[in-house]
Order: C-alpha cells, then sequence, then structure tokens
C-alpha cells in the first residue's frame, strides 16, 4: 500500500465525518501525534487498529485497504430490470421468512412456558409438600400425576426440550448469516462440549443429590430415632407410683410436641361393696389407662379374649367397660359382657412431701366386662411389682374425679416426642407447664411427679452431625457455581480458539462485534441444552433421583456454564480482524 495515498484517504474519511485528529484518536486509544504520522504518510496504523480505524471511519477493511471508496459499476437496462427482479424476490423471501420467524419464535415461546410451568408446579409441590400443606384441588391431579412418577416427569420435559431445542435450530439455520457457522463442521468440537455438559450435570446433580438425601435423612430421623420422655420424680428414682397433677396431664393432652402419650392412674376397689373395717373387701387393684401398654406392660391387643365387637379403643373414650384378669374372671365364674359393680378408693397424702398414702371413696361405678388377658407386668421401670386386676378408661377416673371435686394425679405418664427436630421449642413448652429437669442430685424425697427426663442424647447426636454435613456441604456451592462457570470459560476458550479466522471473516464482511456473539452463543446454547438435557437422564439412571434435584441442576448449570461461555466468546471477538486474517 502506499503510505501517502492511504494517509490522503484517512484525512479525507475523518473530515467527512467531522472529526478531528484528537477525537478520532481518543476514540482509538492512540496519541493525536500516531493519527498525524498516519495522514502524512510517515507510517501505517498497527494491525491490530485497522478493523477499529475502518468502523470509526465508516468504511470497510477492503476499502482502507485500497484506500479508495468502492463504486458501484454503471449497469445497462437489462441488467437494471434483472437487479429489480432479483431485488423483488429477495423482498418476498424475506418477508416468508420473517413469517416463519415468527411462529418459531412462538413455538419456542410456548416451549419454554411449558419448562417454567413445570418447574413452578415442582416447587410448589415440593414446597407444599414440606410444609404439610396438602395439595390444592388446581394442582392435586396435575402437579402429583406428573411430578411423582419419573416416567411421566422425563416425558413431558422431553417433549418440551426437544419442542424448544428443535424450535432453536430452526430458528439458526432460518437465519442467513448464521449458516456461516456449522456445528457439523466441528463435530469433534461439539461432540466434546456435550459430553463436557453432561459431565458438569452429573456432579451438579451429585452434589445436590448429596444435600437432597442429608436433609432428607434429618427429616427421617425423628421416625428412625424416637425421643423418648417421662415424668419422674424430681430425683428420678421413681416414674411410676407417684403424683402428676392435672394441670401437667390436660397441657400434655393439648400439646402438638406430644404423641403416643401413656397415661395410668392407680385406684383400690371392691366388688359390689365395701365393708368400713373389714378392708379385706378392698382387694382389688384397679388401673385407669388410656391403652393397654399404658396399664401393662407387653400386653398387646391379641393377648386379650374379647367380647364380641370389642377391643382397646373404649379405654381412650368414657364408657363404662373394663378387661379383668384371667385369674379373677375365672374365680367369680363371670361371663363376656356382663356388668360388675365396683367400689372405688383414690389415693391421697395428707401433704405434699408426704410418702405415706391413704385411701378414700371415690364412688361406685357399673362395669360390662369387654374382655379378660392374664394381666401380669410392672407399672413403670421405676415402680413396685404391681399387677392390676382390672383396667379401666383413664378419662373415666379422671372425670369422677371432677365431679367429686377431688384433686386428681396420675400415676405415670410416659410419652414420645412428636417433632423431635424441634426439641428447644417443645422444652420451652413443657418448662411453662412446670416441669423440670430432673436431678439426680436432688435430695427430696416426695413423690411429686414434676421432672421431666428425656432420652434425646442419640437423637441430639445424630441431628448435630448431620446439620454440620449439610453445612459444610452448602459452603461449597458459591465455589461449585464458580467452578462451572470456569469450566464453561476454559472449554469454550480452548476449543473455540482456533476460530478465531472464522469470527474475523464474519467480522469482514460487515457483521458487528455483538452480531458475531450471538450467532457463536445460539451454537453453544444448542450443545449446551442437548448435554444438559441428557446428562440429566443420566443422572436418573445413574442415581435414581428425579424431579426438583434434576431440574435445579439442569438450570444452575446452564445459567453458570453459559455464563462462562459468554466471556470466553467475547474474548475470542476481542481480537483484531486482521491480526486473525494474516494468521498462519
Amino acid at each position: 500500500m502506499d503510505t501517502v495515498r492511504f494517509g490522503k484517504f484517512i484525512r479525507d474519511m475523518r473530515k467527512e465525518k467531522g472529526l478531528t485528529q484528537k477525537q478520532l484518536a481518543d476514540r482509538l486509544y492512540v496519541s493525536d501525534k500516531a493519527v498525524s504520522k498516519w495522514e502524512n504518510g510517515a507510517c501505517f496504523p498497527d494491525i491490530k487498529v485497522l478493523d477499529q480505524l475502518a468502523e470509526q471511519l465508516g468504511v470497510s477493511i477492503l476499502e482502507l485497504m485500497q484506500s479508495e471508496r468502492i463504486r458501484e459499476p454503471v449497469i445497462d437496462r437489462e441488467e437494471a430490470e434483472l437487479v429489480v427482479m432479483d431485488t423483488i424476490s429477495q423482498s418476498e423471501q424475506a418477508e416468508e421468512r420473517k413469517r416463519q420467524m415468527g411462529r418459531v419464535k412462538v413455538l419456542l415461546f410456548a416451549g419454554g412456558c411449558g419448562i417454567l410451568y413445570l418447574i413452578w408446579s415442582g416447587v410448589r409441590y415440593l414446597m407444599e409438600q414440606s410444609a404439610g400443606v396438602p395439595p390444592s384441588a388446581g394442582t392435586a391431579a396435575l402437579t402429583i400425576a406428573w411430578y411423582e412418577n419419573p416416567v411421566l416427569f422425563y416425558i413431558w420435559a422431553g417433549i418440551l426440550s426437544v419442542a424448544c431445542g428443535t424450535a432453536a435450530f430452526v430458528l439458526l439455520w432460518k437465519n442467513e448469516q448464521i449458516r456461516e457457522v456449522k456445528i457439523g463442521r466441528h463435530r469433534v468440537k461439539s461432540v466434546l462440549t456435550v459430553l463436557m455438559d453432561i459431565l458438569v450435570v452429573l456432579l451438579l446433580h451429585t452434589y445436590l443429590t448429596n444435600i437432597s438425601n442429608h436433609e432428607e435423612q434429618l427429616r427421617m430421623l425423628p421416625e428412625a430415632i424416637p425421643v423418648q420422655a417421662y415424668i419422674t420424680t424430681m430425683d428420678g428414682s421413681r416414674q411410676a407410683g407417684i403424683f402428676v397433677p392435672d394441670k401437667v396431664v390436660q397441657g400434655l393432652l393439648d400439646s402438638s410436641y406430644v404423641e403416643a402419650l401413656h397415661l395410668n392412674v392407680r385406684l383400690k376397689a371392691g366388688i359390689d361393696r365395701v365393708i368400713p373395717g373389714q378392708w379385706e373387701t378392698l382387694n382389688l387393684y384397679l388401673a385407669g389407662a388410656n391403652c393397654l401398654e399404658a396399664a401393662v406392660r407387653d400386653l398387646e391387643e391379641a393377648d386379650v379374649t374379647w367380647n364380641a365387637g370389642e377391643d382397646s379403643s373404649f379405654l381412650q373414650g368414657t364408657e363404662a367397660k373394663c378387661i379383668v384378669s384371667r385369674a379373677l374372671f375365672e374365680e367369680r365364674g363371670w361371663k363376656l359382657g356382663e356388668k360388675i359393680t365396683l367400689c372405688q378408693y383414690y389415693y391421697y397424702r395428707k401433704d405434699e412431701k408426704s410418702t405415706e398414702l391413704y385411701a378414700d371413696p371415690l364412688d361406685t361405678t357399673v362395669y360390662e366386662i369387654a374382655g379378660y388377658a392374664d394381666l401380669y407386668g410392672k407399672w413403670s421401670a421405676g415402680g413396685a411389682n404391681v399387677t392390676p386386676d382390672v383396667l379401666v378408661p383413664f378419662q373415666l377416673i379422671r372425670d369422677s374425679h371432677a365431679r367429686q371435686k377431688i384433686p386428681f394425679y396420675a400415676d405415670a405418664v410416659s410419652f414420645r416426642v412428636s417433632d423431635a427436630l424441634k426439641l428447644n421449642e417443645f422444652k420451652q413448652e413443657m418448662k411453662e407447664l412446670g416441669l423440670q429437669n430432673r436431678n439426680p442430685l436432688s435430695k427430696e424425697r416426695t413423690l411429686n411427679g414434676m421432672a421431666l427426663t428425656v432420652n434425646d442424647a442419640a437423637f441430639i447426636d445424630t441431628a448435630n452431625h448431620l446439620r454440620q454435613v449439610i453445612d459444610t456441604v452448602r459452603a461449597f456451592f458459591p465455589f461449585l457455581m464458580a467452578l462451572i462457570a470456569g469450566v464453561g470459560y476454559l472449554v469454550t476458550l480452548l476449543l473455540l480458539n482456533s476460530r478465531k479466522k472464522e469470527a474475523a471473516l464474519l467480522r469482514s464482511i460487515g457483521l458487528g462485534r455483538w452480531r458475531c456473539f450471538r450467532i457463536f452463543f445460539m451454537e453453544q446454547l444448542l450443545l449446551a441444552v442437548s448435554g444438559i438435557v441428557l446428562g440429566s437422564v443420566l443422572s436418573v439412571l445413574l442415581q435414581g433421583n428425579y424431579g426438583a434435584d434434576s431440574v435445579l441442576s439442569g438450570c444452575l448449570v446452564g445459567i453458570f456454564y453459559m455464563l462462562g461461555n459468554s466471556l470466553a466468546i467475547w474474548r475470542i471477538l476481542k481480537v483484531s480482524v486482521m491480526e486473525a486474517l494474516f494468521q498462519n
């Protein structure tokens, strides 16, 4: 090139644009002296500046290299008619392509909305399940039907993904300029990109599945390690044969943290009537219980010979029915369904610090014999060996005390914590009921049942360990996302680095950097979607997990991988057009 002619061309184009040497130099990030040397023919610009110089002067690279404007040649009438006809044909084709592109965009938008609906429905279902809320009528038929079934889930997700991918491919193919970059010309690099996406999805899916599994273990921990609790004396030496106030009993009945509540109250009784002074007539031990196990340890439904249509459910109500010991049943010659009269006496103390017990009349009740069994067992681990002769409903005895305005005390109370993950809230509620922590060093030797013993050591140790694991794994989440973005950046940079000349060719025919970026980005997006779908399916087949984890891992990989991918593409497109074209 002639440096003088080149400089004159730059000067003319600069003046045509109304720019000073200083303004042009600022836009090219060079000094105004450098521009002056170019225009005086002293030297050529650096090859890296040529494409930017052409852009600022409003000329093409070819015009800048030839140092002249490329004029349209003069054509005759026939050629002009051909040009007009060709222009009309191209215009009609452009209109048809525009209509087709509109249809493709509608399909792409519909497929995207379908996938978003699947994700939204799944997340909503999971939130309702975690909150214990039954699915609403609007989502019960749709959400559960597809979301709980992995086959249906992936059929729908696959159909929508294929629809979106097909629409994206058509969108790429319909664009004439995008045909310059074809995936088929770079099969090996395309396959490597898809494989890398599959590996990244597998990695993230494994990570999320690990968190989900530990969270599921934490949620199931109360069932795996049930937390038992019982009320004892202050020093913990007795948990049966004690006096538990009715206020505490009612509080436990109302508490949402208590389940499998076992309540027991002991009485003395005599058959038909008790003759004062002849206390041998008060010769039966009577137990009021709300279930069989609360009265006699290890007593089950099958151990009782029941009257027709009867079972242990009557113990939870207030019907005047009873279960008698086999020995008493045979000794008295009773029959199932027969009614017996029992004179009931309750135990009391003269003061709360006394351990000496007295008995006073409660009431006389006629009971129907619902069944009989071998009633042999212990009141509790800390109580004396007592074999009840008769079992009656706990609430019936409690109501009898209320009618007689006699203070009621339960004899033994034990239960299971319903939600052991809320132990702190449970213990605070028990504290408000007046229950205290057991103190083995306590010198108080009364029968007051005011201490709570909770066997939660094993549960707490396991729960703390699971929480530490979950917190530790979650702490790596930002680093993992950065790693995925870094993988997208490095993989794209390595695989597309050899295609700088291809990008430079697109730039040289007049495409801007942003247009070229979209071409390469859409190609990589199509490959990434294919890899993500295949990786999600492979993750489900290998790890057996589906739903939220697979959807979330696919979305996160798509977002962060394409973020790194975009940065790499933009860096590749920043290369000088002239430098890329003249590289070996």
